[in-house]
């Protein structure tokens, strides 16, 4: 199981003392996904964490009315899953779906919590990602609100532009919150 990319993930943010790595290491599974499978949907319990190796997923929910809306894309050296169905063992309202066919890392949760207790290094690297994510999605959804289409489409085009070249145009529709015919416009 290759566990480079995740080692770099890590070190680029905490220090990790020598031989610990290898211990956490030892707690993950390596799993292969198809595309257009999905790890889980709506109603599922969450058993994983999930890191990308290699791969694009989609995370999305479905309105009622049976409209899908994406929340994100997960690319290699990125985390996915769904954080409380997660620890707290309730069903999810999401869904993840492979874009591409993936190679991943997963941390059940009886191992995420092991970690969690035993590699102080781990618990830092986990707060301060929480800490990243709750700014990043506040910035996100002020823009969510406050940005015209073509803006929302503009700034995708510069932050993230090998999304447009891997995933379908009616996914990154829903990513943006138009409808395939806006953005094809």
């Amino acid at each position: 199981m290759n566990t480079s990319l995740l080692e770099d993930e890590f070190r680029s943010k905490v220090s990790i003392p020598d031989g610990e790595f290898e211990k956490f290491s030892a707690l993950l599974e390596s799993f292969s996904i198809r595309r257009n499978e999905h790890f889980f949907q709506a109603g599922d319990v969450v058993k994983f964490a999930v890191f990308i190796l290699k791969g694009c997923l989609r995370q999305y929910y479905i309105s009622p009315e049976g409209v899908e809306s994406t929340v994100y894309f997960a690319e290699e050296k990125w985390w996915s899953g769904d954080a409380s169905s997660f620890r707290n063992a309730t069903p999810t309202n999401l869904n993840l779906q492979a874009m591409e066919d993936c190679e991943v890392l997963l941390l059940s949760r009886k191992n995420w919590q092991y970690a969690f207790d035993t590699f102080a290094w781990y618990r830092e690297y986990h707060t301060k990602g929480q800490q990243r994510l709750a700014a990043r999605m506040q910035e996100k959804l002020g823009q969510a609100l406050t940005e015209t289409a073509e803006q929302k489409y503009l700034r995708l085009l510069k932050e993230r532009p090998s999304l447009i070249r891997r995933v379908p145009q009616h996914y990154i529709a829903t990513y943006l919150g138009l409808t395939p015919e806006t953005l094809s416009r």
